[in-house]
């Protein structure tokens, strides 16, 4: 398997994890997406499904989680051991999505 394809499988699994544990915990997650750079670094995008969702898991402390779940997630999976471990997060909506880029997640993420 080539190293880019290895990284795609990982992040699918390790969003498996955080799917299943946002599901276990009543948290409105929407989706989540991924932009791998060349140098194996990587950009998270987590989309919840409004903007209000944003601000209130920002101050209740669920994004924080949000990310140490996945971070634990690759880190079971040794990620990090084949990858950089230079990962960013960052919050949005799908309302902000369908709002603001024709609802198009491709022009959100470039």
């Amino acid at each position: 398997m080539k190293k880019e394809e290895l990284q795609w499988d990982l992040l699918e699994k390790a969003k498996i994890v955080l799917m299943n544990w946002t599901r276990a915990n009543n948290i409105n997650l929407f989706t989540v997406h991924f932009v791998p750079m060349h140098d194996f670094s990587l950009e998270v995008y987590v989309f919840y499904e409004s903007d209000f969702d944003i601000t209130q898991n920002k101050r209740n402390g669920i994004s924080d989680t949000i990310k140490q779940v996945f971070l634990k997630a690759l880190n079971d999976l040794n990620y990090m051991n084949i990858f950089s471990n230079n990962i960013t997060f960052t919050f949005d909506s799908n309302e902000n999505v369908m709002n603001n880029y024709q609802g198009s997640y491709f022009l959100r993420l470039r």
